[in-house]
This record gives structure tokens, sequence and C-alpha cells, in this order.
């Protein structure tokens, strides 16, 4: 059997198996922790980025340890800060992912959470939005329903708006289910044309930052 360690208190860093027998009981009360961060919000950076280059590397671990995770390095342009106190025009930091590729590299820009641990920079794992330029010359994204719906979000005051884009924003739904499409492109924040998601409300940089805040940060342990 294997003994998953995961490098508490900073879950985004990569978890390994360890050789060597283990309880069921231990493996899950690793993996429960290990997705609540023990980052302070005085140690979080949120941005606009413009993507430069992610690319895999393969960090040292023991010869009796196996990475469950992917590493990559990511260097993007600052766009803009939205929250912390970052200083330079760039920022470099590591991402690890269970799934492979990180999603956020798929876009050109994106609003992106990094937190500084132990004097390194990392992607708070798997938070991001995709954000495009709007008429207003503000950034913004589609409505998530993800974030909406986050327990903690229940009675949150941000709603979604009417946005109006520089250019078109919508999303390939070829190939999904009806009951995909009708749960994570609902209307009236979505248009659907033929095998695209056309959007229509969303919310600002500024908003989307809330979102994640009092929902998924919030129960990592980072904002109160």
């Amino acid at each position: 059997m294997f003994q998953m360690i995961c490098r508490i208190p900073n879950p985004n860093v990569a978890c390994t198996f360890m050789t060597r027998s283990v309880s069921i009981f231990t493996i899950l009360t690793l993996a429960f922790f290990a997705s609540f961060g023990q980052t302070k919000k005085d140690s979080l950076y949120v941005f606009v980025g413009e993507k430069i280059e992610v690319s895999q590397f393969h960090p040292k671990v023991d010869s009796d340890h196996v990475l469950m995770d992917r590493a990559f390095k990511a260097k993007y342009k600052v766009i803009q800060n939205i929250y912390g106190n970052y200083k330079s025009d760039t920022i470099q930091f590591d991402a690890y992912d269970h799934y492979g590729e990180p999603a956020f590299s798929k876009y050109k820009y994106v609003l992106l959470f990094v937190s500084a641990y132990s004097g390194k920079l990392y992607h708070e794992k798997y938070q991001f939005f995709d954000v495009y330029k709007t008429k207003n010359g503000r950034w913004a994204s589609s409505y998530k329903v993800g974030d909406y719906e986050h327990s903690y979000n229940k009675n949150t005051p941000v709603k979604p708006e009417l946005i109006g884009f520089e250019n078109e924003v919508s999303y390939n739904i070829k190939g999904r289910s009806k009951e995909d499409i009708e749960y994570l492109f609902p209307s009236p924040y979505f248009k659907i044309a033929g095998n695209k998601a056309i959007v229509v409300f969303g919310n600002y940089a500024e908003q989307l930052f809330e979102l994640k805040k009092t929902g998924i940060l919030k129960a990592r342990g980072i904002f109160d």
C-alpha cells in the first residue's frame, strides 16, 4: 500500500505517495486537511495576467515517493493588480495539477490567484478565471455557476451583470449533453447559438475576486 504525503500547510504543492503501509484513515485525513490552505491573506496576489510561458518541469522527490501531480513553471505579464502588493510587471510561479496541464494555461488572459510560501510563489490550485476586455476598458468573465453555488456564497451581494465585451466571448459546447449545457451555460446568462454558448451576463474582475474571497478562498482558510 502507498502513503499519501501532502506538504501541509501549503495545499498548492504536489502530493506524493510514499511506498510503505498506512491505513486508509490516514490517507483520507491527509487528503482532507490538504484541501484547506494555511496561507495568510497578506501573502496572496490576485491579478489579471497575460500568458508568457507555461512549461512542465520535474521537481526532485525522494526515491521512495511518487509524484501525484504534474508540475509547471508559469510566467505571466501583470496587466492589472486586483489584490496584494506585487510590485513587478511580470510574475513567475509554480503550479501543480493532478489532471495534467493547468486549465488556466489555455487562455491568453486570466485572473490568477498566487500565494507566497517559504520564499516561493505557487498558484492557488485550480483557481482562476478566463477574462476578456470590455468596451469600457475593464476585464470581465462569464457567469460562473461553480462560484455562485459555493456553499459559502449563498448570500453573496455579488450579482451577474450585463457585460459589453470588445469582442464576442463564447464557449464551444459541441458534444456536451443537454443537462451540462443547461447547468453550465444557463439562460439568460448565456445565449446558445449552434455549437457555442455566447456570454451575455458576467462579472468584472473585482467582483470575481470577491466570489473567490468569500467562497473557496475562505474555505481554504485564507480569508475569515
